[in-house]
């Protein structure tokens, strides 16, 4: 018993050093695009915004709700919104590693259980570097408790009410943000079943709790952001096949660099195959990290935030696994394998990019344009029109500069470019060809910029597309009168066309149209 309590305390304190390394880390790696995005959403849904008529998002607004909290504090102490979002999110993910411990205690007895507990938090912690508060680190604390209440279950274990519903409310979040990672709490499911068969109860608090809340959200989505059924999906459905090069013409650097990071995945799976290791705690967190992995490749983007998930299952497993070899009575050979392929997953898929993270402090801006920004008068409005957000939104952000778009980027522009085969989708295309090109041209003219940066070049969709955003909205002739009285031309900066404003002819002050449904 003293031994257990010795090494139960090691992994608290333990934790509590992983959490303050990872409040140090979070503070010095700077947010990245999509953080700085979802925080300037919420600022403005707080500001009487209306999402999805404002604000034109291709995601579901639940991501966005949750960071209103944030955004509140920012608007009303000195605190920065990223800040109070990292004091949040450490809040849930302490909260979740204590309810985690509990629930592993039923099954795996204390000494395991603290080192479950201990991997969850390095992974929700460490793992995400530079990505705190993405979805793919809200499905990692999903999945692991989860995985620790159906555990529970299946071995029969008492689980008070308001347990089952706190995990239910706590993993709905997560399985929630995104529509396919549903397929997380159907495969386990599908695996409790099959562990226990007749004994199998499908009608239980947390599933409960589960069916709930979906049906909420979607209550919540038809009453306070229709346009986003009604607005959104036909773009999406027409234009997203083709938003970035990665879809259609998937690069084989892009399709290397996905198996190199899908490899790591598989060495705690390795390790329990050698070791022999059945308990129901480790092959459920090997099928779900199997499982997230699934998603990422199937999606063929590859960001290093869309691994969160199934890279940090695979490192809670192999800390568990590294525990277990080290209070096996055969240790030797087992260890060592144990020890080897731990390390080395932590250093590839912590130690590496946080250290890459560290030293460029977050996601670097594109050094053209950050230097065409820098360059600018403070008080200069600047217009990108690029098809890449980490090129329109995140130069301005960085800089601390007004963004004066409702869209994230003219990302669906290859998509609105390149024609479809089906003709419903094409009569869908046309439509939001023109409805895009009419809202981009409003949001330019409204806001007056003193510098238009455009973007040229050629993009790799199915049929490769050029693109030159600056010309695509001149198909308007009414815009391209307006650019030609108002803007001179500069020389092309690299890909990026350049129109100033004309100090003799500045354009007149806009009236904005209708919000057209």
């Amino acid at each position: 018993m003293a031994k257990v309590e010795r090494v139960s305390a090691l992994y608290l304190f333990g934790g509590m050093a992983v959490l303050a390394l990872g409040v140090v880390l979070s503070l010095i790696v700077l947010p990245g695009p999509d953080l700085l995005w979802r925080l300037y959403i919420a600022d403005h849904l707080l500001n009487g915004k209306v999402m999805y008529r404002d604000l034109l998002e291709v995601n579901p607004p639940l991501w966005f709700w949750a960071a209103l909290p944030a955004a509140w504090l920012a608007q009303n102490t000195p605190i920065l919104a990223y800040h109070a979002l990292i004091g949040l999110n450490m809040a849930v993910m302490v909260s979740a590693t204590f309810l985690l411990f509990h629930l592993a205690k039923k099954t795996l007895g204390p000494s395991t259980a603290a080192a479950a507990a201990f991997g969850f938090l390095f992974a929700l912690c460490l793992v995400s570097v530079g990505d705190l508060g993405q979805r793919e680190q809200s499905l990692l604390m999903a999945c692991g408790l989860w995985i620790a209440l159906l555990c529970a279950r299946l071995d029969g274990r008492e689980v008070g009410l308001p347990t089952a519903i706190l995990v239910g409310l706590i993993t709905a979040y997560g399985f929630a943000l995104k529509h396919y990672f549903v397929l997380l709490p159907l495969v386990l499911e599908v695996w409790l079943l099959w562990c226990q068969k007749r004994a199998w109860r499908p009608f239980r608090p947390e599933n409960l709790t589960l069916a709930f809340c979906a049906l909420a959200y979607a209550g919540a989505i038809w009453t306070f952001t229709p346009d986003f059924l009604g607005r959104m999906l036909d773009l999406i459905e027409t234009a997203y096949f083709a938003f970035g090069s990665w879809n259609g013409t998937i690069s084989p650097e892009r399709k290397l660099r996905l198996l190199m990071q899908s490899v790591f995945v598989f060495f705690p799976i390795a390790i329990m195959l050698l070791t022999k290791e059945r308990r129901a705690f480790f092959v459920a967190l090997a099928l779900a990290s199997v499982f997230c992995l699934a998603i990422v490749m199937l999606q063929q983007k590859g960001w290093r935030y869309h691994f969160v998930a199934a890279h940090g299952l695979s490192a809670m497993l192999s800390i568990m696994i590294v525990h277990c070899a080290f209070v096996s009575q055969h240790k030797g050979l087992r260890l060592a394998v144990s020890l080897v392929a731990t390390w080395a997953l932590i250093w590839n898929l912590v130690a590496v990019p946080a250290i890459g993270r560290v030293q460029t402090r977050g996601q670097p801006v594109e050094p053209l344009l950050k230097s065409i920004v820098a360059k600018e008068p403070k008080d200069s409005r600047i217009f990108i029109l690029s098809i890449g957000p980490d090129y329109a939104f995140h130069p301005l952000a960085d800089a601390g500069r007004p963004y004066w778009s409702r869209y994230y980027s003219l990302w669906m522009l290859p998509g609105l470019l390149t024609p479809n085969k089906d003709p419903e989708l094409e009569a869908i295309r046309k439509v939001e060809k023109e409805r895009v090109r009419a809202e981009f041209v409003e949001d330019v003219q409204c806001s007056r910029p003193n510098l238009i940066i455009g973007e040229a070049g050629y993009i790799g969709t199915p049929d490769p597309v050029r693109i030159d955003t600056i010309s695509y909205l001149s198909e308007d002739p009414a815009f391209k009168a307006w650019l030609n009285s108002h803007y001179l031309a500069e020389s092309k900066i690299g890909p990026y066309p350049v129109r100033r404003i004309n100090p003799a002819a500045p354009p007149p002050p806009c009236i904005r149209s209708p919000k057209r449904l």
